[in-house]
């Protein structure tokens, strides 16, 4: 079985737009993929909304059926398109989300519990938002995930790994039939996360990878920020025997030229590293 990916968004932080972003595009993380009748979402991005509309042009809408959101983290790139997603406003879908639960300071100084189902109810809570994921209709189901989780989605079997980035997140790990597809956004490098990284992602025909700065924009300012860089990427790629390095998560301050160069740069070290733009698709 043959598993179908396609990059909804791949600009970190926040989106942008304009004409310097024609190429690679403004809209924050998501990727899809699809294999036979499994559709799996990684992250809710404002590039979410552009997936939406696609699958509203399939038969979803006719037949309906299950979907899987995985978050990697609740950071505001990677759920703020959620509410603007169609589908999950379709009685006829049934939406499982995956997420981890973490432990906050409120308020009040005390540790507070948010699990993903809270998490995406109070981004759309009525002060934030006008319409509430209660008006959602699509069945909802929600499940606790951690970095040790390991599952299978309809024929694809799906790892987690954790990642070193603010309040932490996940990198995911998707086996179908012998082929692998490693997605570790938000993410930044240190020699122990190298290593346990490459580890993760051991064999996989493509590693999508946290690009967000040069190592000169990093070391300059950046340490503690939070993302890599893409010689960071390109060790683990060796360390690991990974095939292909995608590139993502781009800085909103990259304009396409900037992009451009840094893939340049980068395949004089990994011939197969690829600055993705938004739209790209293909198939394992």
């Amino acid at each position: 079985m043959s598993v179908k990916i396609k990059y909804y968004g791949v600009r970190g932080s926040l989106p942008v737009s304009g004409a310097d972003y024609s190429m690679f595009g403004g809209n924050t993380t998501c990727c899809y993929l699809e294999a036979g009748d499994t559709r799996i979402v990684v992250d809710a991005g404002t590039g979410i909304r552009i997936l939406g509309l696609d699958l509203m042009k399939s038969d979803l809408p006719k037949t309906g059926g299950r979907m899987h959101m995985l978050f990697t983290h609740s950071h505001w790139d990677h759920i703020q398109g959620f509410p603007f997603f169609i589908p999950a406003f379709l009685p006829n879908v049934e939406l499982q989300v995956y997420g981890e639960t973490k432990k906050v300071p409120g308020l009040d100084g005390n540790d507070e519990t948010w699990d993903i189902e809270r998490i995406l109810k109070m981004q759309q809570h009525f002060i934030y938002f006008p319409v509430g994921t209660k008006y959602m209709s699509s069945n909802k189901t929600y499940h606790d995930i951690t970095p040790e989780s390991r599952f299978d989605l309809g024929g694809v079997h799906v790892s987690c790994c954790a990642l070193h980035h603010p309040n932490s997140t996940l990198a995911f790990r998707f086996d179908c039939d012998g082929k692998s597809f490693v997605f570790s956004t938000d993410v930044e490098h240190n020699d122990d996360m190298i290593e346990r990284l490459a580890k993760f992602a051991a064999g996989a025909d493509v590693l999508a990878y946290d690009c967000q700065y040069t190592t000169a924009e990093y070391t300059a300012g950046k340490i503690g920020w939070g993302h890599s860089t893409y010689e960071s990427g390109i060790q683990i790629c060796k360390k690991g025997a990974v095939k292909n390095l995608h590139m993502i998560h781009h800085d909103p301050l990259h304009h396409d030229k900037t992009l451009l160069q840094i893939e340049n740069d980068a395949q004089k070290l990994f011939a197969t590293a690829k600055m993705i733009p938004e739209g790209f698709e293909f198939s394992l």
